[in-house]
């Protein structure tokens, strides 16, 4: 879909990305990074506070989502995280 894109906290972007909710998770993809890279960004809690999923005109917002469960690369290279809102 064209104009699909990641905007996290710290002006960060990432192009191509997509995100859902489903049962408690929030389920981030992407490509065009090392998995190495994606930690930095989504193990840190500062950046994953707000997230917003752009796609067309429209977008989702997902806020409170600090807390990453899953970090994984397929032999692809797309990117996928798992993150779920801090319990307590």
């Amino acid at each position: 879909m064209e104009g699909q894109r990641l905007i996290l906290n710290d002006d960060i972007t990432i192009e191509g990305g997509t995100a859902g909710y489903s049962g408690g998770f929030l389920w981030c993809y992407f490509t065009g990074m090392t998995l190495a890279a994606a930690a930095v960004i989504f193990l840190n809690a500062e950046y994953t506070q707000t997230i917003i999923f752009q796609y067309g005109d429209m977008e989702d917002r997902y806020d409170g989502f600090t807390t990453c469960t899953d970090l994984a690369v397929d032999v692809d290279g797309n990117i996928s995280v798992c993150l779920t809102k801090e319990v307590g």
